[in-house]
């Protein structure tokens, strides 16, 4: 027999296929080993692997054990009790969740009703505020009126400080420029700039443009910048900037530096690295004030 014989496992509640030979299934039959027994509505699904792919069957009725039947009707006793505790359990919970809502309501009214004095005080409360903050606004906006009026007027003081200091500054530069400018005649800076424009053709095969009246540059240190002319107008050197000024123009170390002689690169050699300064060994001779 490999259909209609089947036992009840009670631990999970439903019945299997039983496989046995024929010859056992007649003698237990006629023994009364096995008995036709009717299958309970909930126990009528029964699995099954066949060809190992899991079916799934319906049966009203099996041959089985007087066990099996026994295991059935005490299964579905026992799932009827613990239906009843459930619809029990679940009969509490719903009275308990109706009292807890019934109580929920309760506290909701009466905080409905705490909020309503709350709210009225609050806004009570919150006109009164709204009053001093007003007053207190006016009174802030009066101090910030007096307070931009003093920081104005510290702002043109400092401004007119800075600018007193700059002109000091600048009148001074220009003082220590001149001095440093003064210890050549015109005629001896005529010459440097013509021994200039001889260094820079021999050395770079440039010609550069030397002023008719050279200016000194503040960001130069006071010395006087030579171009290369063409479109982009290159920067060829500095000549003779003012050893005093360079800490106040760091980007004149970047430059060559040209000055007349070997004590001027000595000066500047205090404070500009030596490999950026030339000295073109113009004679040291009697020097005029510069005009």
């Amino acid at each position: 027999m490999d259909d209609g014989l089947a036992g009840f496992v009670y631990r999970s509640g439903r019945w299997e296929f039983r496989e046995e030979p024929l010859e056992r299934f007649v003698r237990w039959a006629l023994e009364e080993q096995v008995v036709p027994a009717k299958v309970l509505p909930r126990y009528r699904r029964v699995y099954r692997v066949v060809k190992g792919e899991q079916r799934r069957f319906k049966r009203d009725q099996w041959w089985t054990s007087r066990k099996s039947v026994v295991d059935q009707d005490k299964h579905e006793a026992m799932r009827q009790r613990q239906e009843a505790e459930r619809a029990e359990r679940e009969a509490r919970r719903q009275e308990r969740e109706e009292a807890a809502e019934q109580r929920r309501k309760e506290l909701e009214e009466q905080e409905r009703i705490r909020q309503a004095a709350e709210s009225e005080a609050l806004r009570l409360q919150r006109e009164k505020e709204a009053h001093l903050r007003l007053e207190d606004a006016r009174r802030r906006w009066d101090e910030a009126d007096a307070r931009r009026e003093r920081e104005r007027v510290e702002h043109e003081a400092r401004l007119a400080r800075e600018q007193a200091e700059r002109e000091e500054k600048e009148r001074q530069d220009l003082a220590t420029a001149r001095a440093w400018w003064g210890r050549m005649s015109p005629q001896q800076q005529t010459e440097l700039f013509v021994a200039v424009a001889e260094y820079a053709w021999r050395e770079s095969s440039v010609r550069v443009e030397v002023p008719k009246k050279p200016m000194m540059w503040p960001q130069y240190a006071r010395g006087v910048p030579l171009y290369v002319p063409g479109r982009r107008r290159t920067l060829y050197c500095v000549v003779r900037p003012c050893p005093d000024l360079i800490a106040s123009c760091p980007d004149v170390a970047k430059e060559l530096i040209l000055t007349r002689s070997a004590q001027e690169a000595r000066e500047l050699a205090d404070v500009l690295p030596t490999d950026r300064i030339v000295h073109l060994n113009l004679p040291e001779h009697e020097q005029l004030t510069m005009c």
